[in-house]
């Protein structure tokens, strides 16, 4: 397990300029970026799941993104099973951390909630202005939070939003809510969706499971259950499940291939330099959604808009409406799909 090393609140006093993000080089063809079609049908519907909305109208308020601990000590986690989008960030020390987003649904405890990194501010702008709770981090990524266009909810210095366990030690004992938190953001704005969702454009691969070997002390896997037409989520063959007992799973699992660097200071009391993963460019990514999976292309200009999934017919890539993970796995990393016979696997058709 890692800890901080200066873990800092981001009102105090910035340092140098932010780091700048760079496009990723690529050979890959270049794609149109367009955010999905809003349609009269799509105005009730959860904007980042695509399913039905509560009572026929999305909630009047923000995307909120909460950072989450993942590292052995911290599971099982609260409020993962609640979140509509799930972002799977590799951290210092060959593990990850979450980024879990929520809107159309409420968590009534999620944690425990850990510090920034350089990521999340890269993934929280194609939300347009969320909301997003933490608990401090190095000076220059709370600095990144301040600079950027989140709704700044460290909760380092928005205690009354937070409680700390006693079942729990420090610093995997910092709990919050979806309740507490959007009640300090005075947004009503609902952000716009980042995915397109719909019947499937060309054939998948049937495919039961796959295996993201993230580092040698990190396997993940999500595994096709055709009852609940879900992936259900695990680490190295047992299944992972939420502090409640609800399993953690996810309608499509998008496994992006992305290209990482070291950060520039540690991030732990053991000297680690962070992990930067570009998700400027463009590169490979597999899609799970259906019991099938869909090999394309994403691509993304700058932070400020979604990533587009282009799949071979030059066409993108559509979501099944539900929860999605998205893995941000780096591309020295490796992914094993097992292939389901086409004669018993479940449908393709994807809503």
């Amino acid at each position: 397990m890692t800890a901080a090393l200066v873990l800092q609140p981001s009102s105090k006093a910035k340092t140098a300029s932010s780091p700048s993000t760079t496009a990723v080089p690529s050979t890959l063809p270049a794609t149109t970026t367009s955010a999905p079609p809003t349609t009269a049908a799509s105005t009730a519907v959860c904007p980042l799941t695509g399913a039905s909305a509560p009572g026929g109208t999305p909630p009047a308020r923000p995307a909120l993104a909460v950072k989450i601990g993942n590292d052995p000590a911290a599971r099982p986690q609260s409020g993962l099973s609640h979140a509509d989008i799930v972002f799977e960030e590799p951290i210092e020390g060959n593990i990850t951390r979450l980024l879990a987003v929520y809107q159309c649904q409420e968590a009534p405890e999620i944690g425990p909630v850990r510090s920034t990194r350089w990521i999340d501010t890269q993934l929280l702008g194609q939300f347009g202005h969320p909301a997003f709770a933490f608990a401090g981090g190095i000076i220059p990524d709370v600095n990144l939070v301040a600079d950027s266009s989140v709704y700044n909810l460290d909760l380092f210095t928005h205690s009354q939003a937070s409680t700390r366990i006693t079942s729990r030690y420090a610093p995997e004992n910092l709990y919050t809510s979806t309740s507490a938190l959007w009640a300090l953001d005075p947004s009503k704005t609902p952000p716009s969706p980042i995915f397109h969702y719909g019947k499937p454009s060309e054939p998948g691969t049937p495919t039961s499971e796959a295996t993201l070997l993230f580092s040698g002390i990190l396997n993940v896997q999500w595994r096709w259950d055709a009852s609940t037409a879900n992936w259900v989520r695990l680490y190295a063959g047992v299944p992972n499940v939420d502090a409640d007992g609800t399993p953690v799973t996810a309608t499509n699992v998008v496994i992006e291939r992305v290209t990482t660097s070291p950060g520039t200071i540690p991030e732990d009391v053991n000297g680690a330099l962070g992990v930067h993963s570009q998700t400027v460019g463009s590169g490979q990514v597999t899609i799970l959604t259906g019991g099938s999976a869909y090999n394309a292309t994403w691509s993304r200009p700058n932070t400020s808009v979604p990533t587009q999934f282009v799949g071979p017919n030059g066409q993108p890539v559509n979501l099944a409406p539900g929860s999605t993970w998205v893995e941000l796995l780096p591309v020295q990393a490796s992914l094993q799909l097992t292939q389901a016979s086409p004669l018993t696997s479940p449908s393709t058709s994807g809503g």
